[in-house]
């Protein structure tokens, strides 16, 4: 009894009291952070999209009652056992103490991926996450460090180191290279340009001033790191400027040049349009539109012959908040081999229905068939199913119908218009919630039956003539999950090349969520990169950001770059991450350049959502190809709309291909 009474006499203790309220703090700050993994955490957890939810309100009662608990032990001293009640809050303390600690290992876990493995990669992510909220760690703990405080000294020594922390910490979030508005280009697999940088002895000839407003733009043509500083058009103009709706800056190139490549890099997140413009036959001729820079934007566009152009912020996140743009950088990169660069695409049987396609005549047949010209690669999705015990069905559809289906698609690739463009046909042979039941018990029965599982697939393959097969399997959730898939797609591999030694294995991943061996790595031919529907600070779920970002990731954790595909989504989602998808082939206002639309329609409402226009999917595809990737990927050709549409997303890839590659 006395040493249990030990025990509770230090966990209610006020040292321990201020333990347990940081910790609780820093459950707060870490789930906080940890915003990358909220989309597939509402799939995964009980609560669906309201678990986080609960989980903050959790946190935050046990921050109050923690903190609470540690006014109580410094104000009432050693006159605490005698309150009145002393019992009941001991225990409500406890039991918060306790919680308090559970969410902050959870929370840990998660910030720091080590559910699937520790990495130095990881812990980037994971200090990137928590940096800017850590000054709120710095007063919580110099507010409740002022609790231990009995004398003046101690008061003043407590205000100066907290005062010190927190200004290192401010530090630390707004130096540059380091997340929280900075510029971490850098540290993303490098870009390999063939040509030079043709703005190299360029001069800035005008700029546009705002009151109070100092001319800085020559910053973008030094090697440095200062920025070109465009204010917001809110603000009155200088004296001797118009009043404009932009911040502009004018460039003179040394001589008169041809290029089809930029690349612009800005430190934050804060330009939100933007516009860069060629002086042709004396008229400003836009060549390029979008909405997003971040740290590093390539833009891919025709070729254009100028001596003069112009950089256009047309819009700000915050009007008092200028756009640094640290640089502009102009290449004519010419054509290349790039014989095993790929664009593969995912495609269901249902929706666009093969038979249903050629039962509409040759002319829509051969339209339709112009997405083949694009794509090398087509994995056909959703058709396969697996029961709780590990055995392949073909739901609804049957085999049957699946089979004539299949053969209705090879007849449809057959009508491409380049019949030398070679296209591989691979099946999704396993995947998640294709059909509407959520995570279908993936990781449990493969947990028993992944031996058998592998083999009906390569059996599968076989019969149907398959190029390969993809896996689809979203995600495994622990140690032993990721150890079934390694020693699953180990043997997948070796079971499909005995029979066709060029056999394609292909997985879709996140770069978030990698737990593989160096062995699996070496056994895949195709990695797909959904480098989508992770919304950023500002709603866009398929910005190039987030496909270096993850380039990079992918390369930290042993991935080989050249197997990479980076996806390209031709749907949309709300800008709040609520669970709709608009497809891109039903938004009749879309244009070729912009990704986010104001007025989306879906499911029989209205909302703010974005997308992957064309020009973006053609600067996925010049980064897949200029940074050494194997390819890009689009989910899926039947939310696209048809390649006689000019705003086709297949259309936008296709023109970056026939910019960079011979004889695609």
């Amino acid at each position: 009894m006395k040493f249990v009474k030990k025990i509770g006499n230090v966990f209610h203790s006020r040292g321990c009291s201020y333990l347990f309220f940081v910790l609780s703090v820093c459950a707060a700050i870490f789930l906080r952070g940890a915003e990358w993994a909220y989309s597939w955490i509402a799939q995964l957890y009980p609560l669906g999209d309201k678990f986080i939810p609960v989980m903050f309100a959790v946190i935050g009662v046990c921050i109050a009652v923690n903190f609470g608990y540690l006014l109580l032990t410094a104000f009432a001293n050693e006159k605490k056992d005698s309150i009145k009640g002393i019992k009941a809050i001991n225990i409500m303390h406890t039991v918060f103490a306790v919680l308090g600690t559970i969410t902050f290992i959870y929370s840990f876990v998660l910030i720091f991926g080590l559910d699937s493995g520790a990495s130095a990669a990881k812990f980037t992510n994971g200090l990137n996450g928590i940096l800017p909220y850590l000054i709120y760690l710095a007063l919580a703990c110099a507010i409740a460090q002022l609790v231990f405080c009995d004398s003046k000294k101690k008061v003043i020594s407590s205000l100066i180191s907290s005062v010190v922390v927190c200004a290192m910490i401010v530090t630390m979030v707004n130096f540059p290279n380091v997340s929280g508005g900075s510029n971490e280009s850098s540290t993303f697999p490098p870009v390999t340009f063939e040509s030079e940088n043709l703005a190299e002895g360029a001069v800035i000839t005008f700029e546009s001033l705002k009151q109070g407003e100092k001319p800085d733009a020559e910053n973008m043509l030094a090697d440095n790191n200062n920025c070109w500083t465009a204010q917001s058009p809110n603000r009155l103009p200088a004296e001797g400027f118009d009043d404009t709706n932009n911040s502009v800056a004018e460039i003179k190139l040394a001589q008169v040049t041809t290029f089809n490549t930029a690349v612009i890099e800005e430190v934050g997140n804060e330009a939100q349009y933007f516009r860069l413009q060629a002086l042709v036959n004396d008229e400003w001729v836009t060549i390029y539109q979008s909405e997003k820079i971040q740290d590093m934007r390539l833009c891919s566009f025709d070729a254009v012959t100028t001596d003069c152009i112009r950089l256009s912020i047309d819009k700000f996140r915050d009007d008092s908040t200028p756009v640094k743009i640290r640089s502009i950088k102009l290449y004519n990169e010419p054509m290349r081999n790039a014989d095993d660069f790929e664009v593969t695409v995912y495609q269901r049987l249902d929706g666009d229905v093969p038979t249903e396609i050629l039962a509409k005549g040759d002319e829509y047949v051969k339209n339709y068939a112009r997405f083949y010209d694009v794509y090398s690669t087509v994995i056909v999705f959703a058709a396969v199913h697996w029961d709780e015990n590990g055995q392949m069905n073909f739901g609804e559809m049957g085999e049957e119908k699946f089979a004539q289906e299949i053969a209705a698609l090879k007849e449809i690739i057959a009508n491409r218009s380049n019949p030398d463009h070679k296209v591989k046909l691979i099946v999704t042979a396993l995947a998640d919630g294709a059909w509407g039941n959520g995570h279908n018990g993936v990781n449990t029965y493969m947990a028993s039956y992944w031996e058998d599982v592998a083999n009906q697939i390569a059996a599968f393959a076989a019969k149907y003539d398959f190029d390969g097969v993809d896996i689809d399997w979203e995600y495994p959730a622990s140690a032993d999950d990721w150890k079934n898939y390694d020693s699953f797609i180990q043997k997948l591999s070796k079971d499909l090349k005995a029979v066709k030694p060029e056999s394609i294995i292909s997985t879709a991943l996140s770069a978030g969520q990698l737990g593989l061996s160096q062995e699996t790595f070496d056994c895949i031919d195709q990695i797909q990169f959904m480098a989508y529907d992770g919304n950023d600070t500002d709603g866009y779920q398929s910005s190039l950001q987030q496909a270096e970002e993850g380039m990079r990731d992918f390369v930290a954790n042993g991935a080989d770059i050249s197997k990479i595909n980076i996806g390209i989504a031709a749907y949309g989602r709300p800008v709040n991450g609520s669970p709709y998808w608009a497809t891109w082939r039903d938004l009749e206002d879309a244009n070729y350049w912009n990704s986010k639309y104001f007025t989306v329609p879906d499911a029989n409402q209205i909302y703010e959502g974005t997308f992957c226009s064309p020009a973006l999917a053609g600067d996925k595809t010049a980064y897949a190809l200029l940074s050494g990737a194997g390819g890009v990927m689009v989910f899926r050709v039947g939310c696209d709309k048809t390649m006689d549409n000019p705003n086709s997303v297949a259309c936008g890839i296709e023109n970056t291909l026939h910019r960079y590659i011979n004889n695609w």
